[in-house]
């Protein structure tokens, strides 16, 4: 009833219910996570260290999107139904990435919490632990995509043509996701020793062989070709967390 908006709304709606669940739970079951004014205190060399994390976080966080945002440029340019159908596979592959991104925030802060500690050798087993986790994951739910991809797109789009069904399948990036989750886990690490320069660093060299790649093959490769320069630059930030760590 209510267009663009309507979406809007309940997203809204969803992210309120979410929060007010989390909330609820943590006051009945673990009420050492709230703090009162005399738990406050201002100490500003750590605020200071605070506000570079996050800046560097943003910027991040940003390259990712801008990225994006360039290689949509490139699928644009593949007409109508290639842009249907990455749309529709990429809203099948955000369901299978928040799992690694979920994956990567456990990582960061058990790392971050048994650093700070002093336990390097728990923060160490944790980050392998975790990895092997998200490992495990990543398998299971390539597999779930490749298989499914087809039924899903049918559910996203109701009867998309043969054509857009086509790039759809054809979209392999599924095998690529063991890199992107190996990736993720590397990016908690890092962030949990405080080394947050190695996921910038990281995600402009993946952004910049994606955008590039993508632009010089989707002409003869079609929607396969942001598949595979996706996977080389995995590959490529896998590569380079393995050199620094």
């Amino acid at each position: 009833h209510m267009g663009t908006a309507g979406t809007a709304l309940a997203t809204v709606i969803a992210q309120l219910f979410s929060a007010g669940v989390c909330l609820w739970i943590m006051r009945k079951k673990h009420p050492i996570f709230f703090f009162s004014r005399k738990d406050m205190g201002m100490d500003l060399p750590l605020l200071k260290r605070t506000a570079n994390f996050g800046a560097v976080s943003a910027l991040h966080q940003s390259s990712i999107y801008i990225g994006k945002m360039l290689v949509q440029g490139a699928v644009n340019s593949g007409g109508t139904e290639i842009i249907s159908a990455y749309t529709a596979t990429t809203r099948i592959e955000g369901f299978s990435n928040s799992f690694g991104d979920s994956g990567s925030t456990a990582i960061s802060v058990f790392v971050a919490q048994n650093r700070g500690a002093g336990d390097k050798k728990r923060a160490l087993k944790g980050f392998h632990q975790g990895l092997g986790l998200m490992i495990v994951f990543v398998i299971i739910l390539s597999a779930l995509q490749a298989a499914l991809t087809r039924g899903a797109v049918q559910l996203l789009m109701g009867n998309p043509s043969e054509t857009v069904m086509k790039n759809a399948v054809l979209y392999v990036v599924s095998v690529f996701y063991i890199l992107n989750f190996i990736g993720n886990a590397g990016v908690g690490f890092f962030r949990g020793i405080g080394k947050i320069s190695v996921p910038v660093i990281g995600s402009t060299l993946h952004i910049s062989i994606r955008v590039v790649l993508s632009y010089l093959l989707i002409g003869r490769m079609g929607l396969e070709a942001v598949a595979f320069a996706t996977g080389i630059g995995w590959i490529s930030v896998v590569l380079y967390q393995i050199v620094v760590y």
